[in-house]
């Protein structure tokens, strides 16, 4: 039997927990930095949850044979 390799693409949700370091005036003003979009993206993200449930394939390749 000939080994084939194929990439296989899945998505699956995640929860990832940010934490940022804001100067702001008030408690408002940073988090409106952060949902207006000023400061998104810029926190460390601190913990990553994959909810592996929920994976499911959206894209199969064939990419070769292998030979042995």
């Amino acid at each position: 039997m000939v080994m084939k390799v194929f990439r296989i693409t899945t998505e699956v949700q995640s929860t990832k927990t940010i934490q940022y370091c804001i100067e702001a005036e008030s408690w408002l003003d940073a988090n409106s930095k952060i949902i207006e979009g000023d400061e998104r993206g810029e926190g460390e993200v601190v913990d990553e949850n994959i909810d592996w449930k929920t994976e499911f394939i959206i894209e199969t390749t064939f990419i070769e044979d292998l030979d042995n």
